[in-house]
């Protein structure tokens, strides 16, 4: 009798070990389609800010842009997370005082270096295939002067398999409110900058 209950005891053992060997499979095998775009600073991609005085249309921008987007082309239902890191201080605009002007008093980069944007496991529908274009809204947290908010953006991406490696091209515009940053609008002699700023994205990943 007790050989028998030890006997079946290692085989629960055993079952277990087995159902848990399993699992792990299953979820790597699940993990293996997800890939991890990597975008990196000063390679093709480009964010941009238009912003408005009565006399001028000023014009600022930088290439120093980095993060991640993890992503299954095969099943957006799976889940996206990103990471977009801007340097703040890497903004210009084409004149050194203004742009010492807009990091010292108005974006205050030496406290807030970094302008974020974060998406946490976001789910869409369908797939992406190699070649095309599709256009999402996209939900996610935008960190910027110290402060985070969420906003919805409209997205344009491209999916494309090369010979360099699987790419993301990811186009998109979006408006940003100074006041809701707790950013001072800006004034340059007796122009006042307009409250809304335009962003322009270009940004692209890459799995190589």
């Amino acid at each position: 009798m007790s050989r028998f209950l030890l006997t079946k005891h290692k085989g629960q053992i055993m079952n277990t070990k087995l159902s848990i060997i399993a699992l792990l499979c299953a979820t790597t095998i699940a993990q293996a389609d997800v890939l991890n775009f990597s975008i990196m600073s000063g390679q093709d991609s480009r964010i941009e800010f238009e912003s408005h005085a009565p006399l001028e249309t000023i014009i600022g921008s930088t290439d120093q842009v980095s993060g991640y987007i993890k992503i299954d082309p095969n099943d957006l239902n799976s889940g996206i997370t990103a990471s977009v890191i801007v340097e703040a201080a890497s903004l210009n605009t084409g004149n050194k005082k203004r742009d010492t002007h807009m990091r010292n008093n108005h974006l205050h980069t030496d406290d807030h270096p970094q302008i974020t944007f974060t998406i946490d496991n976001l789910v869409l529908e369908g797939s992406l295939s190699p070649g095309s274009t599709y256009t999402f809204n996209i939900d996610g947290g935008f960190n910027l002067h110290g402060v985070t908010r969420t906003i919805t953006i409209p997205v344009e991406v491209t999916y494309e398999e090369a010979a360099d490696g699987k790419k993301l091209h990811i186009k998109a515009q979006f408006e940003v409110k100074l006041s809701d940053y707790e950013i001072p609008r800006p004034q340059f002699l007796i122009m006042k900058l307009d409250e809304i700023q335009k962003v322009t994205v270009d940004v692209r990943g890459i799995v190589k």
